[in-house]
This record gives structure tokens, sequence and C-alpha cells, in this order.
């Protein structure tokens, strides 16, 4: 056994009060993880930790604004002194926010450095922290969270609300992946991204949307997926859970498309 499996190990999930974080917090438990539940909404990650615990693992909770950098390093100052490592980091926290517009000429400059922020922002401060943890025992996985929308996307936008900034952040996420992952090549550490589609959590804000949208609105969206469905958040916690596994030591600088076809 090596020595970073000599003990439970460790993985941070951020965005995890809900949705697919939270999904994918639990099959990570399953998976033999010790989990650090990250978010901005206190009262719903405790909900998470419960089903984490009940799956087997240590959990603790951070309730942190993961744009700002001062928030970020006080997190994971506790995630070292709690665990003092850190295998794996899933850079959920995210979305395309509340504001649903679509004309340029709408968007504000607050819209767009928020949605780019929570995406993107996020991403690169958790990962610089977290590639000083994972150095140390020179092991660690990253995974970030990409969109079909980097690709860009015409017609009804769905469960999306400010697409143009969601889309170029989500493409920022793409190269932001691939260059950290040649970056750290030599370290012991991936770097990857999942490019979930229309994905349907078990509960949550997307779903609650999705579910929202009138039943001819829904079958245009599935019409839309060459798959004929929109996807679980069980299938982006098995592309996640693969990611960061021991076997996926020879898979960097991808960015894995669960989309049912969709890019």
């Amino acid at each position: 056994m090596s020595e970073h499996t000599a003990q439970r190990r460790v993985a941070a999930v951020t965005g995890a009060a809900q949705g697919l974080g939270a999904e994918i917090a639990v099959r990570l438990a399953a998976d033999g993880f010790d989990l650090v539940l990250l978010d901005l909404r206190a009262d719903s990650l405790d909900k998470t930790r419960a089903e984490v615990e009940a799956a087997g693992a240590r959990a603790v909770t951070i309730a942190a604004d993961l744009s700002q950098e001062e928030a970020v390093s006080t997190a994971f100052a506790h995630i070292e002194e709690r665990y003092g490592r850190l295998d794996a980091l899933v850079n959920t926290a995210g979305g395309s926010g509340t504001d649903v517009v679509r004309s340029l000429s709408d968007i504000s400059a607050d819209i767009w450095r928020k949605v780019l922020d929570n995406n993107l922002t996020s991403a690169f401060l958790c990962a610089r922290h977290a590639v000083e943890l994972m150095q140390r025992h020179g092991y660690g996985r990253i995974v970030n969270f990409s969109s079909a929308v980097a690709h860009g996307k015409a017609g009804p936008s769905g469960t999306v609300g400010a697409r143009l900034p969601y889309a170029a952040s989500k493409a920022a996420i793409n190269g932001f992946t691939k260059q950290l992952a040649k970056d750290l090549g030599y370290t012991g550490i991936t770097v990857n991204a999942v490019a979930p589609g229309l994905i349907v959590p078990a509960v949550g804000r997307i779903r609650d949307v999705f579910e929202a949208l009138p039943a001819e609105a829904q079958q245009a969206t599935r019409d839309a997926i060459p798959a004929g469905r929109t996807g679980t958040g069980a299938e982006i916690a098995a592309a996640v859970a693969y990611l960061v596994s021991e076997e996926a030591g020879f898979t960097t600088g991808a960015i894995l498309a669960v989309d049912g076809a969709e890019s």
C-alpha cells in the first residue's frame, strides 16, 4: 500500500451544500475518503455532512466565500490543522447565477465579475492552496468543473442564468485545467475537468429550476440532447470518482465530457 493510502484519504469538495457537490461528496465517502465540505451556505452543509457520515466517513464543514482569497486561505489552514494532508480537491462550486440575462447590453460588469469569480477565481484559489498540501506527499488529484456550455449554446437556455459570462468562465476553466496539468506534470498531482451537459441532480436548485419549466420546455430540452435525456448526479459523481482514484494517475489535462453527446 502506498504512503498516501496508508490512512484514509482526504478530499475537499467545494459547492458541497447541495446538488452535484453533495452527491459527489457522498460517493467519495463511500469510496473511502474523509471529506472537507466547503460552501457559502452553512445550514445546508450540515445535511451533506450527515449523509457523508452515514456513508462511514468523517466530515468537516467550512462555510466560506471561495472567491475571496482570505476566506480560502483560512479554510485550507483549517484543513491542514485537522488532517495535515489533502489527497483530492473537487472544484464544484460556481454556477451561472440567478440573473437570467441574454442580451450583451443587459449584462452588467457586476454580473460578469460575479459569475467569473464564482467559477474561475474560486477554482484558482482553492487549487493554489491545495497544491501546497499535496506536494508534501508527492500525490494529489484536482478535478475542476467545466460545462458543455463552454463551447457556446444556442436556443433555449434551460437552467442557465447569465449564459455569456458562464460560457466564458467554463472555457477559461478548460485552459486553466490544461495548463496547470502541464505545470504539475512531474509532481504526482493530476489536474482534470468534468464537463457536464444538462444534469438534474437528486435535489437542489437546478432540479427545482428544471422542474419549474413547462412540460413542453422540459421535453424540448431533452430532445435537444442526442442521448434523449438529462444526466444524473450519480453519473457525474462516478466520473469524479475515477478522476480522483489512484488508477487515474496517467490521466491529466483531460476535459471529460459527460453530456450525452451534447457538445
